[in-house]
């Protein structure tokens, strides 16, 4: 099994602090420090202390045109269930179970991972 870096990992796990958290919106991890065109970072109240507010966002037009340009992968975390009833046009089913688990296979370390829940 390949090793994953540190970063590409945190970010991920990221993404899935986002599906836990609500599940409201489209979340975009990026696997580098600056975020990329189109994606914007959520004002923060000050008392929050939800980690959905640290979530880097990418509104669904967006993550749509980084896909098929190649710059993001998109990733359903709902689970095979849910997304064998209907997902988003090549997304790929990586349930946040397995990406608690540590299980990064199949998801590429030079790409904007998009996930989704809703």
């Amino acid at each position: 099994m390949k090793m994953i870096s540190t970063q590409f990992r945190s970010a991920l796990l990221f993404a899935c602090a986002l599906a836990v958290a609500g599940c409201s919106q489209l979340a975009a991890v990026n696997n580098q420090n600056a975020a990329p065109p189109g994606v914007t970072e959520p004002a923060a109240a000050a008392a929050s202390q939800n980690p959905e507010d640290k979530m880097l966002r990418v509104n669904a037009q967006d993550a749509i045109k980084a896909a098929a340009e190649g710059k993001a992968v998109i990733i359903d975390v709902r689970g095979t269930e849910s997304y064998k009833l209907a997902h988003i046009k090549d997304a790929l089913d990586h349930g946040l179970q397995r990406v608690e688990t540590g299980d990064f296979n199949g998801l590429p370390k030079d790409k904007q991972i998009i996930a989704y829940c809703t």
